[in-house]
C-alpha cells in the first residue's frame, strides 16, 4: 500500500525530504518496513533519522551519507503491506480501497471510477472520473450521499444525479 514519497535531497549529508500520504502524519514512522520498488524487485528501507520539517519531514536512511548517493531515491513511492495497518470499525475505509471503485446512482446509473480523495477540512470527497473523461465531485457523507460501499467488488452506490 502506497503510503509516502521521498522528494528532494536535503542538504549534503544525504538527508531526504519525505512527504507522508497518511491522516495523522507522523503515525507513517510507525508502519515499519517501508518497501520500495527499483528494478522491478521489492527492497525494504531503512532510516536512521527523521524530523518534521514544515509542513512534512526529512529523512536519514541508513548507509546513505552524501548527498549524491541520495539523489538516487528522489521520488522514489515509500509501500508498506497493507496488513501492518490498524483494523478499522464497521463504516471506516481507507482511502486506497476507495480508489478504482465504481460509482452508481441509486437509479443504476454509472457516474464513473473513483480515482482520488481529498479532505477539505469539513468531509471527505470521492473525485470520479466519468465516460467523457470529466471529473465529478461528490461529498464522501455516509448514508446522507454515499448509500452503500462494497469494497470487496468495489462498487460505491451515490443518491447523486
Amino acid at each position: 500500500m502506497l503510503v509516502g514519497k521521498i522528494g528532494k535531497v536535503y542538504g549534503i549529508l544525504g538527508w531526504l525530504n519525505f512527504f507522508s500520504f497518511t491522516e495523522n502524519k507522523d503515525k507513517i514512522f510507525n508502519y515499519l518496513p517501508w518497501f520500495i520498488l527499483k528494478n522491478k524487485k521489492w527492497e525494504i528501507i531503512q532510516f536512521q533519522k527523521w524530523k518534521k520539517h514544515k509542513n512534512h519531514f526529512i529523512i536519514q536512511i541508513n548507509n546513505i551519507i552524501d548527498r549524491s548517493i541520495a539523489q538516487n531515491l528522489v521520488n522514489t513511492d515509500i509501500f508498506i503491506d497493507k496488513n501492518q495497518l490498524p483494523k478499522l470499525e464497521k463504516d471506516e475505509y481507507y482511502w486506497n480501497d476507495i480508489i478504482q471503485c465504481k460509482i452508481f446512482s441509486t437509479k443504476k446509473k454509472y457516474l464513473g471510477l473513483v480515482i482520488n480523495l481529498i479532505s477539505n477540512g469539513y468531509n471527505d470527497i470521492l473525485v470520479v472520473r466519468n465516460d467523457l473523461q470529466k471529473k465529478i465531485m461528490i461529498p464522501f457523507i455516509i448514508k446522507k450521499i454515499v448509500k452503500n460501499i462494497d469494497i470487496k467488488n468495489k462498487v460505491i452506490i451515490v443518491k447523486w444525479n
